[in-house]
């Protein structure tokens, strides 16, 4: 689901939907959008290029199943990691497009 400040905008996750989501919420105050959200979210908003800085925290714990950030999609976006943060046992990576 997308959440523009706290109120839901979208149930659905499709190209149409995410291009859409951005152009509306591109017409409201403010500079940032901020996307919380797993694998299937995020690639979406990979997939048509509007993602321009991510934080990605890697935990240290195994999982068997789970949702692939990267599952058959041709997906090519370079970043350039600007920060490495040690949360307790979690690391933060901030990466910004080149």
């Amino acid at each position: 689901m997308f959440l523009s400040m706290g109120i839901p905008c979208s149930s659905s996750t499709n190209a149409k939907d995410v291009k859409t989501f951005i152009k509306n919420i591109k017409q409201k105050p403010g500079t940032d959008i901020w996307l919380i959200g797993g694998g299937n979210l995020a690639r979406e908003f990979f997939k048509e290029n509007l993602i321009d800085e991510f934080q990605l925290a890697i935990a240290p714990i195994i999982l068997v199943k789970g949702i692939s950030l990267y599952i058959e999609d041709d997906i090519t976006v370079n970043f350039k990691l600007t920060k490495v943060q040690k949360l307790g046992q979690l690391a933060m990576l901030h990466y910004i497009k080149k």
